[in-house]
């Protein structure tokens, strides 16, 4: 049996044939593009605002200290950045016995060690590299991760699996600026792209308000709407390569996702330095649609850690309930209970509040960890600027209000009958709205909604009509006049103020906020939680370093 194995292989290749060489393959033999040598040759930039690289790790933080602690309220915004020191930082933090920020800061002073002590560093393992990549790369790692275990994937988890954008499909990815630059990859590399998206932008910022819409930016995308920062896409693009490698690909190019959370890093970057209000959506935004704040949401510690270092925060909503401040409370039990468990002062606590109505309905949280309505003529007709754009809630208007909401209520019942829809109708003092009884598909939601803007386009009373995701409802106000009146009640401008929403779409009730101020764009909770830890470490960054 060996003897006859040894011939065998003494006799291969047969007689009189040898084995064919190896051919190149096509990708071998073309040279390396430039842009890649480019890129390979070049050392990657730490974006501005980030420091060392490191990331809080996810379950690090005492369980029950929701805010984490950040400063006292000598350190907050209005101090020069000269005045702030990252060591006393350190030691007011954990004066308060707020452990977590102590060792992120710590993290921060210490995290590129190597490089101070002048030491030469070894080639870095792909696990040591993950863990210096930059905290945008590895919280989008924790995202998905969260995603495909919450979603139960069992494949790879990519960028466009939230739950929201799966049920909801193309409607839900509507978007002129990011069709536009998802549209340049067909001719251009990736970050060629994301470049002269971002010179583009720039340009337009350094014209007059009343010519920017002959820059190149606007007149390639007319309806792209006001941005208020220079947008560092290209910086963006840097981070969040770390995770995807959108560089690296050579036959997939980036998807409507990836370019929306790339555009959603840079806005985040360029807010840090001045934003001193950000408002939430509620449903699809801080928690799940139809769900409630519970205790255990991640957002509880995102929004307290915002409001210690002075930043306003408002949930801005189209949930109303007029002269019933409980019915706010039970949707965001979770977080006034955390509110109350940490002792939050009068101070920080006056930093919260909740626009209800879209519009129509201010409360603020009381002594007692309670909400409790705003007295209209404190934020809404203080002034006669913001009573001009409530003149609908005048008294003497009422019966306009009536009108409007009987019109709106008659499209909608009877549109619901054609599509064959078994609906129940709700109205309110300033709204009214249809909920299926039995489950429909999202278009035919889309299809009320878009004809109910139809309908009611000649309507003296504003208004938004929009797809809830559930149901469908006409609001009479919209959520561009409630932002400008919060921010006109707290001195605030558009540049200083943020809005995180999932519908910007034309049938979405967020998309008037375009115009009042910058935006997120978010397709599930967990993302916003991914940029408001990004935002509260780099507004940390700015005013401490």
């Amino acid at each position: 049996m060996m003897a006859t194995h040894a011939t065998v292989l003494a006799t291969w290749p047969p007689l009189g044939r040898r084995p064919l060489p190896r051919r190149a393959s096509p990708r071998q033999k073309q040279p390396p593009r430039e842009q890649a040598s480019r890129r390979a040759s070049t050392p990657r930039a730490v974006p501005d605002g980030v420091v060392g690289g490191e990331s809080d790790k996810a379950n690090t933080h005492p369980p029950r200290r929701a805010s984490g602690g950040t400063f006292d309220d000598s350190d907050a915004p209005n101090l020069p950045i000269a005045d702030l020191d990252l060591k006393s930082a350190v030691a007011k933090a954990s004066k308060k016995n707020s452990s977590a920020f102590a060792a992120d800061a710590v993290k921060r002073d210490t995290s590129f060690s190597d490089a101070v002590t002048g030491k030469p560093k070894k080639e870095l393992s792909l696990k040591k590299k993950k863990e210096e990549s930059s905290r945008a790369a590895q919280y989008m790692r924790e995202l998905i991760s969260r995603q495909v275990k919450t979603n139960q994937l069992s494949r790879a988890g990519s960028l466009a699996d939230s739950a929201v954008l799966r049920r909801k499909g193309r409607l839900k990815e509507q978007d002129p600026f990011i069709e536009f630059i998802v549209q340049l990859f067909t001719t251009h590399e990736t970050d060629e792209a994301l470049a002269k998206c971002e010179r583009w932008v720039s340009d337009a910022l350094a014209l007059p308000l009343n010519k920017r819409r002959f820059s190149n930016i606007y007149r390639q995308v007319p309806k792209l709407g006001y941005i208020f920062h220079p947008l560092p896409l290209s910086k963006a693009l840097m981070e969040y390569d770390e995770f995807c490698a959108l560089t690296k690909r050579k036959y997939v190019r980036p998807n409507f996702a990836e370019v929306r959370h790339i555009i959603n890093i840079a806005q985040v970057h360029a807010s840090a330095k001045t934003v001193k209000l950000v408002t939430f959506d509620a449903d699809g935004t801080l928690y799940a649609d139809g769900k409630h704040f519970e205790e255990d949401n991640q957002m509880i510690d995102k929004i307290q850690q915002l409001m210690e270092i002075g930043v306003h925060v408002a949930i801005v909503t189209a949930a109303g309930y007029p002269d019933d401040a409980k019915r706010f409370e039970n949707r965001l039990r979770g977080l006034l209970d955390s509110f109350k468990q940490n002792a939050l002062t009068e101070e920080v606590r006056g930093r919260f509040h909740v626009m209800g109505g879209e519009c129509n309905y201010l409360l603020e949280v009381n002594a007692k960890y309670e909400l409790e309505f705003i007295d209209v003529g404190i934020w809404r007709d203080r002034n006669e600027d913001t009573r001009k754009l409530y003149w609908y809630a005048q008294p003497e208007n009422e019966e306009k209000v009536t009108q409007f909401l009987d019109r709106a209520q008659a499209f909608l019942t009877d549109e619901a009958e054609h599509l064959e829809l078994d609906v129940d109708v709700m109205r309110k003092e300033y709204a009214v709205g249809i909920l299926p009884r039995t489950g429909t598909v999202y278009e035919n939601l889309e299809e009320l909604s878009i004809g109910a803007m139809i309908e009611l386009s000649d309507a003296e009373v504003p208004y938004c009509a929009f797809n809830g995701g559930n149901d469908v409802f006409v609001d009479v106000g919209n959520k561009n006049i409630g932002l400008q009146t919060l921010m006109s009640y707290l001195g605030y401008d558009g540049s200083q103020t943020l809005h995180v929403g999932d519908r910007f779409t034309s049938t979405g009730n967020d998309s008037r906020v375009r115009e009042a101020c910058s935006i997120l764009w978010v397709a599930s909770p967990d993302e916003t939680t991914f940029f408001m830890r990004l935002l509260y470490r780099d507004i940390v960054n700015v005013r401490v370093l």
